[in-house]
């Protein structure tokens, strides 16, 4: 699945490496996913896409999501490239995806 056009809040994020590498996103009609983009050690570097993950926000807190995260743990639903994102300008707020 796809993530729709539009702008997103960004509700939580940690790593952070030239944009946030895990976030806790919503978009305008109250959905939220998880987008993430792990460290690759073998490569020493962060891959140029988000694995994307549905959040039943109803059932978790923003902290929640992201403490509870893990791969193993979630269907991943679709994958997203860093730089379709066109986040505000600190990168931590929000992001438009065209």
């Amino acid at each position: 699945m796809d993530l729709p056009s539009g702008r997103y809040r960004i509700l939580a994020y940690r790593e952070f490496h030239d944009v946030p590498r895990l976030m806790h996103v919503a978009d305008g009609a109250s959905q939220h996913w998880i987008l993430d983009c792990p460290f690759d050690d073998a490569r020493d570097a962060y891959p140029q896409v988000y694995r994307v993950y549905p959040v039943h926000a109803d059932a978790e807190g923003t902290a929640h999501a992201l403490e509870q995260h893990t791969p193993e743990r979630r269907p991943m639903s679709g994958s997203l490239p860093v730089d379709r994102l066109q986040f505000d300008e600190t990168r931590r707020a929000w992001f438009d995806l065209p």
